[in-house]
């Protein structure tokens, strides 16, 4: 069984690799600087720019959590919810260029039930499968034992779990990152990423 360091030195392996086709992003690994949510400092880059799609159980948990009705926090149309045609069918409302969940105080009005895209963010979780050096997103079986293999400070054959930042990000400014810490970060990741959008 391969040392944390060798795991550690593999995913940086593969990641100068594929960091071309990902220039959003950057690896992070244990000792990288932890995030700290800086919102008197951040544009709010994605609460500004990207659109939000929920799922039934996210919108069920924004409801328990705000006490808000549907019609407030989705998009709609003549007062009711507008559903795509998709797994997630609902968009996070926007008023004015930004999520009107957004505080003025750029911070999230509903922190406790955001929605799961919300949670993930500035992280993301994609798992590279060694042979092909391509990307799997629909197996959770593999993403799961490579992610827990990782976590558990070892490596699944075949397969290499990447924990990656977003740059835009300002946040990524506190101490570095301790080793407990990533392997709970990627686990949580992992699951919000993958198994929980499989729920939705």
């Amino acid at each position: 069984m391969a040392s944390s360091d060798q795991v550690y030195e593999q995913m940086a392996s593969v990641w100068e690799g594929l960091r071309q086709r990902f220039p959003a992003y950057e690896l992070l690994l244990p000792g990288s600087p932890t995030f700290v949510c800086l919102a008197e400092a951040c544009p709010s880059h994605c609460c500004k720019i990207y659109s939000v799609s929920l799922g039934e159980r996210e919108v069920e948990r924004m409801k328990r959590f705000s006490g808000l009705e549907m019609v407030d926090f989705v998009e709609c149309e003549g007062g009711r919810p507008i559903t795509l045609p998709l797994a997630q069918p609902y968009l996070l409302a926007r008023r004015e260029g930004t999520c009107t969940l957004l505080g003025h105080d750029l911070r999230c009005g509903q922190y406790e039930g955001r929605p799961d895209a919300c949670r993930l963010y500035p992280h993301f979780v994609i798992v590279i499968r060694t042979v092909d050096s391509k990307p799997i997103y629909s197996d959770v079986t593999n993403v799961r034992a490579a992610v827990m293999a990782a976590a558990g400070g070892g490596g699944h054959r075949g397969f290499v779990p990447l924990l990656l930042r977003h740059l835009e990000c300002p946040g990524f400014s506190g101490p570095p990152l301790a080793e407990e810490a990533w392997r709970e970060l990627i686990r949580e990741t992992a699951r919000l990423q993958y198994e929980e959008a499989a729920l939705a």
